[in-house]
């Protein structure tokens, strides 16, 4: 094996600048907290193909903002996409996208639609775009799901952030005001 002294150079080899995730059927994670209560506090969320790091209290109330805002346009959505088939067997060797949230993102929710291929019927589903991330909501129960697991992660963050007392507001309540842009 062949190893390579490290580089001098701080400018990453790579980076990926966009990626689309699509959800869809039930969503299940797993939540897991690092040096609660410290500057190097650290929540996890593993979630599909996803490796979701957050590293604020306001990150993950703006991520939830924009799934519950999501959430309001799904209406003509089907109810349940059958979840499609692995790629693979071994689920270490699933695609996987790692994302870390600094702060709270931007987002916007855009309804599409398209002719199906053999174009029998409209295909509907929602774009949420969040910066370098597009999530495609593909069905209610994904986004549902997805709602009910952000909401956990952001009653955990304000608990283990230090800026949790700053963000406690749930933004899937119907008197949530989202915070001005300063």
């Amino acid at each position: 094996m062949t190893t390579r002294k490290t580089e001098a150079n701080v400018i990453p080899a790579a980076l990926v600048s966009h990626t689309t995730i699509r959800v869809q059927g039930e969503q299940n994670g797993d939540i897991a907290v690092y040096h609660a209560c410290s500057p190097n506090a650290r929540l996890r969320m593993q979630w599909g193909g996803m490796l979701m790091t957050m590293l604020s209290a306001q990150a993950i109330q703006g991520v939830l903002e924009g799934f519950s805002a999501a959430r309001e346009k799904m209406a003509l959505l089907p109810r349940q996409i059958p979840a499609p088939r692995p790629l693979v067997e071994d689920a270490f060797a699933l695609p996987t996208v790692a994302i870390d949230w600094t702060r709270r993102p931007a987002y916007a929710v855009v309804d599409r639609q398209e002719l199906s291929r053999d174009g029998s019927r409209q295909v509907r589903w929602l774009d949420l775009h969040m910066g370098p991330v597009t999530f495609q909501i593909l069905d209610q129960a994904g986004c549902r799901s997805a709602v009910a697991l952000l909401r956990t992660a952001h009653h955990a963050a304000i608990q283990v952030f230090l800026d949790g007392p700053d963000h406690p507001e749930d933004p899937t309540l119907s008197d949530y005001t989202p915070p001005t842009i300063s």
